[in-house]
């Protein structure tokens, strides 16, 4: 063999290993990019879906709220409603007998008082008999 022989027979070589490389990385290219796009598309149905599910729980909870404010709103009204009662029922009274008013509600007071204070925990200590 020559070294013309041989040389060509190297290039030959070289030529084909480039072609079996080239064409082994495009195969992995297409590979993972196949792979990249169904990772794509499964992460676009997760973000879907949350949203489904996240919107469907803001639902629900301003149902709530709204509930929970009309219910608000009604106990507001009622209470209001007693209040302006008890004043009219209460307001006559005042104006006639002040200073039985006036004492009145301070002995409530006092009253009051005494219940919400305590006297607080008592501590027994029990000696050992020896």
């Amino acid at each position: 063999m020559s070294i013309e022989n041989l040389e060509g027979k190297a290039q030959a070589g070289v030529a084909r290993a480039e072609q079996t490389t080239n064409a082994a990385i495009d195969d992995t290219a297409s590979k993972v990019k196949g792979e990249v796009r169904q990772f794509s598309d499964k992460a676009q149905q997760a973000v879907d879906s949350a949203s489904e599910v996240a919107g469907r729980v803001a639902g629900k909870v301003r149902e709530q709220v709204s509930r929970a404010t009309d219910q608000a709103a009604d106990a507001y009204a009622t209470l209001k409603d007693k209040a302006q009662d008890v004043a009219q029922k209460v307001d006559p009274f005042v104006k006639e007998k002040p200073y039985l008013t006036v004492g009145l509600a301070a002995l409530a007071g006092v009253v009051a008082g005494i219940m919400m204070a305590g006297r607080g925990p008592k501590v027994i200590y029990v000696k050992p008999r020896t």
